[in-house]
């Protein structure tokens, strides 16, 4: 069967493909930090409890009650991106999304859990049992979704296997014989554990009243944890590059310049952060781990473009113009991110007072 039979005709797009692209790249940096210290955030903080850790100077203890809001701002963040996706591959997302669409609508509903289950552990956190029950539950969830996406965003790669909806029309086909969908949702988890480890040290470096000593342990330990994580993210980020069909690992690796300096700079940066982390110098670290992570969401899009070169280009969009639709949408947008922070600063100082 002709599998490119199976795939519908892209719509006309508003403005230039690069645009969406550009705007899909910065959005989805910043969502995966915010889910990140979400997810890595709360794993850190779930092994610390079980360790006993649970004074006022552990390392998650000021962190407890950030993390319900950040899932919010997660959560916000991961409108815009997905959004992005569509406009350019919709014809393709949205048939993976169908195929398996009974897990794809799970997503909502037990985000909502999750999100909830994180206010239960803020708000309860002195009850150890109900406490971590709502942990364990926020975090099992949160790593299903991250499943789910991470299935939803290779099987839109493959339009060879949509074939499995003649045989499997009930809404539940997964990716799972692909196989860079392990080291992909694998690669995420160690990345979330580095920066919830990154976030907890940028914490305690705030945390004015904190004694000196609690303050540079804390550091020491979040830093440790980050090059834990990161080392590990190095070696499985090396499984998912090998997992790769042999002509897209080979654009990688010098067959697409571009695609090749780009992850090259990822892995360059991430081996900075390792040392930095190592030599507990925590500035460094946020730098290079902030190129790392646009480099590896500017090297996910080129992925994406490789797997599809044989069947699909952006480049072959049409181009309907509607200007004034998108200079409208970029004002609300922008005008969005300023109330988003206003509203961080004013959380922030709201929190500064009440410790006054």
């Amino acid at each position: 069967m002709d599998v490119t039979t199976l795939i519908p005709k892209p719509d006309t797009i508003p403005a230039p493909a690069w645009l969406f692209e550009l705007l899909g790249i910065v959005t989805l940096t910043i969502h995966l930090l915010f889910v990140n210290v979400v997810l890595g955030g709360s794993i850190v903080m779930l092994v610390n409890r079980f360790m006993g850790n649970d004074s006022k100077s552990s390392l998650h203890n000021p962190s407890i009650k950030k993390i319900p809001p950040t899932i919010a701002l997660a959560v916000n963040f991961g409108v815009a991106p997905l959004l992005f996706v569509q406009v350019i591959y919709g014809h393709l997302i949205y048939s993976s999304s169908v195929l398996m669409g009974v897990y794809w609508l799970m997503v909502i509903p037990v985000l909502i859990i999750a999100y909830y289950s994180a206010y239960i552990h803020a708000r309860r956190y002195n009850s150890q049992t109900l406490s971590k029950i709502a942990l364990i539950t926020s975090i099992a969830i949160m790593l299903y979704i991250a499943y789910i996406f991470t299935n939803n965003m290779t099987l839109m790669l493959h339009p060879e296997q949509w074939q499995e909806y003649f045989k499997n029309a009930d809404g539940t086909i997964l990716n799972n014989v692909d196989a860079t969908v392990l080291p992909r949702y694998l690669h995420f988890v160690a990345a979330s554990i580095a920066i919830g480890g990154l976030f907890f040290s940028i914490v305690w470096k705030f945390k004015k009243e904190a004694e000196e000593k609690d303050r540079n342990d804390n550091v020491t330990k979040g830093l440790k944890i980050f090059a834990i994580g990161t080392a590990v993210q190095i070696v499985v980020g090396l499984w998912f590059l090998m997992a790769l069909p042999r002509d897209i690992m080979l654009g990688f690796m010098g067959g697409n310049m571009m695609a090749t300096v780009i992850l090259m700079l990822g892995i360059l940066s991430g081996v900075g952060a390792l040392v930095t982390a190592f030599t507990k110098k925590l500035m460094p670290t946020i730098y290079m781990t902030l190129i790392t992570v646009a480099t590896m969401v500017i090297s996910r899009a080129n992925l994406r473009t490789l797997y599809l070169k044989d069947i699909f280009s952006t480049g072959s969009l049409e181009l309907n113009p509607q200007y004034g639709v998108m200079a409208l949408f970029l004002i609300t947008f922008a005008v969005g991110l300023g109330i988003v922070f206003y509203m961080i600063k004013l959380a922030k100082s709201s929190e500064a007072g009440r410790k006054a």
